[in-house]
C-alpha cells in the first residue's frame, strides 16, 4: 500500500499537548479513549510517559505508554523472579495502538522497536530485569510474542515478560 506524500510517518517522540489526538482510531474504544483523555494528563502527572508517531500537523498514527510496575515474584516466570524481591521492578508497556488506516504497515512493530530501545536506554539508570506487557487478547500476545521472545507468567498467559537481555539480542545490541 503506498502513502500519499509528506504522509510518512515520523519518528516516536514524546507526546505534547500539540498533538492531534482526537483523530485518533485504533478500533479499539478502550485504547482510542485513554489515548484522546487521559494520556496527557497521565504524563503531566507522571504516571507514564507517552510517545508518539504523527503525520501531517502533528496527527497521532499511532502511540505507545510506558511506566513502572511491581509484578508478584511468585507469578513471574523463573528467569524474571530468580533472586528478586516480592515486587519484581519492571518496565511496563502499558498501552501500544496504532490508527487503523495504519494497520498492516508495519508501525505496530516500529513502535514496540522504539519502545524496547527507550527500555534499554531507561535500564542504565534504572534497574528492572525485563519489560512487562499486559496484552489485551490473543491477538495482542501473538503479535508481541512474533516480534520478540516474550515470556507468558505462569499464572496469566496475557502477562508477558521480555528480560532485558533478550531485547539486546533482538535488537542486535551488545551493551549487557
Amino acid at each position: 500500500m503506498t502513502q500519499p506524500p509528506g504522509t510518512r510517518p515520523r519518528t516516536p517522540r514524546k507526546l505534547t499537548s500539540a498533538d492531534d489526538r482526537a483523530s485518533f482510531h485504533s478500533g479499539e474504544r478502550e485504547l482510542d479513549e485513554w489515548l484522546q483523555k487521559y494520556s496527557w494528563q497521565d504524563q503531566r502527572a507522571r504516571h507514564a510517559t507517552t510517545y508518539v508517531t504523527t503525520v501531517g500537523d502533528n496527527r497521532v498514527v499511532g502511540y505507545y505508554a510506558i511506566t513502572v510496575a511491581g509484578y508478584e515474584r511468585d507469578a513471574a516466570p523463573g528467569l524474571i523472579a530468580k533472586g528478586a524481591p516480592n515486587a519484581v521492578p519492571c518496565f511496563l508497556l502499558a498501552r501500544l495502538a496504532v490508527d487503523r488506516e495504519w494497520h498492516g504497515r508495519g508501525l505496530g512493530w516500529g513502535l514496540l522497536r522504539d519502545a524496547m530501545q527507550r527500555v534499554l536506554l531507561l535500564s542504565e539508570s534504572v534497574a528492572a530485569p525485563a519489560l512487562l506487557v499486559h496484552a489485551r487478547d490473543d491477538e495482542a500476545r501473538a503479535f508481541y510474542c512474533h516480534h520478540a521472545e516474550f515470556i507468558q507468567s505462569p499464572v496469566d498467559p496475557l502477562h508477558l515478560f521480555l528480560p532485558l537481555k533478550a531485547i539486546a539480542s533482538r535488537l542486535d545490541l551488545h551493551t549487557m
